[in-house]
């Protein structure tokens, strides 16, 4: 009887720590850019890439196959509309994301949180 309790409060605990790192990035966030642009961010993983898009005053802008490794989340340079977004990179803790844009070649950085 013991043991099969702890095997099920064992699987419960392993099947919420899976679905916790499964899901890191997972979720809507806002927050402010570079103290001057009100940003919407709504991300998926699924098989360990991320995707999703921001929602922004100048329109929305996809987000693609971005990578999660422990609370980073990094996606690769990519053009929107003609501009060169070199480099998107947020760290996550907890429900708080800080975010760092290079944007043709300036440096925009913020803090989104999550919407629960």
């Amino acid at each position: 009887m013991k043991k099969s309790i702890f095997i099920s409060a064992f699987v419960i605990l392993v099947a919420t720590v899976v679905c916790y790192a499964n899901s890191l990035a997972t979720g809507k966030w806002t927050g402010t850019m570079a103290l001057l642009y009100d940003v919407t961010v709504n991300m998926k993983e699924e098989k360990g890439l991320v995707n999703g898009v921001v929602n922004t005053e100048i329109g929305d802008i996809p987000l693609k196959n971005g990578v999660i490794k422990d609370n980073d989340v990094t996606f690769k340079p990519f053009t929107y509309n003609g501009f060169a977004i070199s480099s998107l990179k947020g760290k996550i803790d907890g429900d708080k994301m800080n975010v760092v844009v290079v944007f043709q070649g300036m440096n925009f950085t913020g803090t989104l949180k999550r919407v629960k």
